[in-house]
């Protein structure tokens, strides 16, 4: 009994001193712990949101080089002037089967421009402002001063299966065909009956950068484009968010119609839109949100001009460009 109460004696717990050195140093873990995981956090956060902006700008370089390797093909034949009822041509009338040829639309880029086929490729130079203010991309679209405008036209190379009232289409085949309008097909001047004769959906499109995405004054760019619909009539659509600039440059012939490429110029200097058989795409995309506490400043050539973007507190900046080849502007 006596040992007992001895040992008992010397049973002893941790101090308050003791006990607030433990807390101090598990604070100073803990809060250790919690920084690493933040900071990861904080990286991971970056880093995918430039993986999206990488994947945004993949998708947006492959929308227009779908329609740039396109351009130009008008279902059967790839020469305008073998296609009647064109805006540049003289009034159209119907055929035996009753079709409706195109006529003037209100709110076109110009009067005739979605069914002008003349120019297939074509672009507005950053210099020369937004040549459609008045008319299909108004001020409410809010065009950024100096981004380049790109106009495609083509006809879609799968026939519809079923014509619907009030599209644009053009029935072609390697010797001719007519653009109409609705669900009765024109009938050709020449193999008509053809197996190789066929009807495809036309379009049209023109690409511009927005000062916004979802509404006005949100400071969020986006990449944008007027497209033919039905009735018909254009359409301004949204196509991605976080495109800040857009400019292209074209491959021209300059040198005697050998259809090889002599020089890659901007849209103002392009002498003649029919030599053209190539397009170089910048798309300068930008992230939604500030990257405080960076420095996010880079320098970037874009179409032969060097300029900085971002800087401390700044937006994240990410080019991306692509050469594609237009090669049913090749007429042989």
């Amino acid at each position: 009994m006596k040992n007992m109460k001895l040992s008992q004696k010397y049973v002893k717990g941790f101090s308050l001193v003791e006990l607030m050195v433990a807390m101090v140093v598990g604070l100073i873990i803990v809060s250790g712990a919690f920084a690493l995981h933040s900071g990861s956090r904080e990286a991971q956060v970056k880093n995918e949101m430039q993986m999206d902006m990488v994947a945004d700008a993949r998708f947006a370089i492959e929308l227009i080089s779908y329609d740039l390797r396109h351009a130009g093909m008008w279902g059967g034949t790839n020469k305008d002037g073998l296609i009647e009822c064109k805006s540049t041509d003289t009034a159209c009338t119907s055929t035996s089967a009753g079709d409706t040829p195109p006529s003037a639309m209100s709110g076109d880029c110009a009067t005739g421009w979605y069914y002008d086929l003349s120019r297939a490729i074509f672009a507005t130079d950053d210099s020369a402002g937004n040549p459609y203010s008045a008319t299909c991309i108004p001020a409410s679209e809010g065009y950024v001063a100096g981004t380049d405008i790109l106009e495609i036209k083509y006809a879609n190379s799968n026939p519809p299966t079923t014509l619907l009232a009030n599209q644009a289409y053009i029935r072609s085949n390697s010797t001719g065909g007519r653009i109409f309008v609705g669900t009765t097909q024109p009938v050709l001047d020449t193999n008509d009956t053809s197996a190789l004769t066929n009807n495809h959906e036309l379009h049209a499109f023109a690409y511009y950068v927005s000062n916004y995405t979802d509404s006005a004054g949100d400071g969020i760019p986006s990449l944008r484009r007027v497209s033919l619909v039905n009735s018909p009539s254009l359409q301004n659509q949204l196509l991605i968010s976080g495109v800040s600039n857009l400019q292209v440059q074209f491959g021209e012939d300059v040198t005697g119609n050998d259809q090889v490429i002599d020089r890659y110029v901007d849209p103002d200097d392009v002498t003649d839109w029919s030599a053209v058989y190539a397009a170089k795409i910048w798309l300068l995309m930008r992230s939604d949100d500030r990257q405080l506490g960076i420095n996010t400043k880079k320098t970037y050539s874009i179409a032969g001009v060097s300029a900085d973007y971002g800087g401390q507190d700044d937006y994240r900046y990410f080019l991306v460009t692509s050469v594609v080849n237009l090669r049913n502007m090749k007429q042989l």
